[in-house]
């Protein structure tokens, strides 16, 4: 028989106690004790109880799946072999794993019992191709099962099973395939190829035939049914509840009372629901205006059977990764969208905090209007036609009017611009010893970055013209606005008008269309901080994160992990793989929720993100420092220095300054001036109070 066809009851369970089984549960004092209390009924009912008494009162699969997550969280490089009391041979098929785990124990090489199998640590297996975190586990807690046995010397290898074969990859294959097409017929695109096959020049005619065949099969192919009813699905599942169940349900869609925010999504993927709204979520993210999406998904507008409302209604109260607010969608909700939409505009801001908007609607999915009506619902002030992403004193205001407008001004017409209620001779006593700013003996000012950076200004032209007449403009007319402007050719304003962010077509000068973001210098990002070759990204815990979402990195990272658009790259770590994708207009990264529970971060924490130049991944927490501790001390924390105490008091500076890349700085006001263009608020507030402000 094997391992899924014993019925598990008392009779076949081994009398030994769960720790002699088990000898790794030994390791496990008071701390990690109240973990395992949780697990089943009795006071240390490991240390006391045999699986066989445990199970007249616990669900002992689910026990030892919970104590596989232990295992694999606490001693990823413990050999299986070794946290079990009896050496267990026997084969490896005995063991009922499901198609994604026998796959990864098939490219194991020389595996084929158990004993070879429990030889390798939760590492090895998390290093196999293909691996993850649910197949790891499922290994796990098959070896875990197996331990408790009575005899497991009278497991065996299954017949086999009808329609199945020899290859685990196979049958993973195929049933891939399948759930792939289920996909693609719930987003509408049964029509399109499941596979795409990449051969080189010169590959044999045959072969070129069968990569042609596989390129060609589609959803409609496979014969998928129609996706199911959503609002049916739901109108019987109201009908089929207790009547008290059913009033308490119509309370949390029709009443007043906020959506119990600590409630995990009710709409499963695999049910009616679940799959619209997987559906809707791609469309969305992180935002879109309602009419749109009622109008690509009508299901949202039927009303449901017992509520009386429209479904969009019932699924904004009930499920926590999706609101309908203000005319809006989002993904999970408004403030997360807003988040997400002013991480992506930091991607494009120029030093000065400028972002010009049909940049960003070269690549996100919103219509042009829409974009705009959606910066403004997020209170983001624009000026002149761009968005301004930050104005934290009157030069910063003063230099993005002159990077808008692209030209000289006097003071006074600057400050008329400006619309402040500070007189002139306020701002220019702000500007005046700023060094982004230059004059003229006339009192005319300009910035500094017209001289050093010509390509960048007359780039910032091209824009503005660009722009202006609704998308493109005429060569001639552009080439001749550039030559007026700057000291360059005909020629060369050509040669710019063709390059970069733009392009030319027609005779007409107009904005290339990208897919993807341009790849941001780490010096410029923010919250990315580098200790040694180790780099570090500070972000709070969310909602999404905690429930296992996958989430937007700065291109910055990307970069870093050696992760090109279009690509992914797959980084190891103490649990398993973890991936990062680039397939849409910014990175990816994969879910990090079992490295949050793993350090018992909860939401609105702070945590690093931690990248290793080998390909090592993990998450680490934000240093803890006492209120009452120097200034400088918790800046340390802040920028990724676990241990900030041991840094040495006339080191501080240079290490602040090393952890944004400008390196062998040690003048205080000019690291201070760095953190401030990243605009790193929290880390400045400290540099101030500990280099700036006199004590009382």
């Amino acid at each position: 028989m094997s391992l899924w066809s014993i019925a598990l009851s008392d009779n076949e369970l081994g009398e030994r106690r769960w720790l002699d089984l088990m000898p790794w549960l030994d390791r496990y004092g008071s701390g990690r004790a109240a973990a395992l209390s949780e697990l089943a009924p009795g006071d240390r009912w490991w240390e006391k109880q045999s699986p066989a008494e445990t199970a007249a009162s616990a669900d002992v699969p689910a026990v030892c799946a919970a104590l596989a997550r232990i295992y694999v969280t606490d001693h990823p490089d413990m050999p299986l072999a070794d946290g079990l009391a009896d050496p267990i041979d026997v084969p490896v098929a005995a063991l009922d794993l499901g198609t994604a785990a026998a796959t990864v124990v098939d490219r194991l090489p020389g595996v084929a019992t158990t004993a070879a199998l429990f030889a390798r640590t939760p590492s090895d297996l998390f290093a196999v191709r293909g691996a993850g975190p649910g197949t790891v586990h499922e290994i796990v807690c098959a070896a875990m099962v197996v331990a408790i046995l009575r005899d497991p010397g009278v497991l065996r290898a299954p017949e086999g099973a009808p329609g199945g074969s020899d290859t685990p990859a196979l049958d993973l294959l195929i049933s891939d395939l399948a759930e792939l097409a289920r996909w693609q017929v719930l987003r509408g695109h049964g029509d399109r190829p499941l596979l795409r096959i990449h051969l080189e020049d010169g590959a044999p005619e045959e072969i070129q035939e069968v990569a042609a065949r596989i390129t060609a099969l589609t959803a409609q192919d496979l014969r998928m049914p129609a996706p199911q009813d959503p609002v049916a699905e739901l109108g019987g599942y109201v009908a089929a509840l207790p009547e008290s169940d059913r009033q308490h349900l119509r309370q949390r869609v029709l009443g007043d009372d906020l959506a119990d925010l600590s409630a995990p999504s009710t709409f499963p993927y695999d049910t009616a629901v679940g799959d619209l709204l997987a559906a809707v979520r791609v469309q969305v993210r992180p935002v879109a205006s309602l009419d749109r999406i009622e109008a690509l998904f009508p299901d949202l507008s039927r009303q449901v059977p017992g509520l009386g409302v429209p479904l969009r209604q019932v699924l904004d109260r009930l499920d926590d990764r999706f609101e309908v607010a203000d005319g809006w969608v989002a993904v999970p909700n408004l403030p997360e969208a807003e988040r997400q939409t002013r991480a992506l505009l930091a991607e494009f801001e120029s030093e000065n905090g400028v972002v010009e908007p049909a940049a960003v609607a070269t690549l996100w999915n919103l219509p042009a209007g829409e974009l705009t009506a959606w910066l403004q619902h997020c209170g983001l002030p624009m000026f002149d036609g761009r968005v301004l992403t930050r104005q934290d004193s009157l030069a910063d205001r003063a230099a993005q009017v002159l990077e808008v407008l692209g030209d000289p001004m006097s003071a006074a017409d600057l400050v008329t611009r400006m619309d402040t209620t500070h007189d002139t001779a306020t701002v220019i006593d702000e500007i005046a010893d700023d060094e982004r700013f230059a004059v003229t003996e006339s009192g005319v000012w300009s910035l500094v970055q017209w001289e050093t950076d010509v390509p960048g200004a007359v780039r910032a032209r091209i824009a503005r013209i660009v722009d202006a007449a609704g998308g493109s403009t005429d060569t001639a007319v552009l080439a001749e606005a550039l030559s007026a402007r700057f000291p360059v050719s005909r020629a060369a304003a050509l040669l710019f008008a063709d390059s970069g962010d733009f392009e030319v077509a027609g005779g007409l000068v107009r904005r290339r269309v990208r897919d993807h973001v341009r790849v941001r210098s780490p010096r410029r990002t923010r919250r990315l901080y580098r200790l040694g070759d180790v780099s570090r990204l500070r972000i709070t815990a969310t909602r999404d994160h905690l429930r296992g979402a996958d989430f937007p990195v700065p291109s910055a990272v990307a970069a870093i992990v050696g992760c090109p658009p279009g690509g992914e790259r797959m980084l190891g770590s103490r649990l398993g793989t973890q991936v990062m994708r680039w397939s849409g207009a910014t990175p990816q990264l994969g879910t990090v929720r079992r490295f949050l529970e793993d350090l018992g971060v909860e939401e609105d924490n702070e945590v690093f993100l931690e990248f290793h130049p080998d390909g090592h991944f993990d998450v680490v927490p934000l240093r803890t420092v006492a209120d009452n501790a120097d200034p400088l001390r918790k800046a340390l924390a802040l920028v990724g220095h676990s241990t900030p105490e041991i840094v040495p008091e006339d080191g501080t500076a240079a290490a602040l300054a090393a952890a944004i890349g400008v390196d062998d700085e040690t003048r205080p006001r000019r690291v201070l001036s760095a953190y401030r263009a990243r605009r790193e608020i929290d880390v400045v507030a400290l540099l101030e109070d500990a280099w700036v402000r006199v004590p009382n």
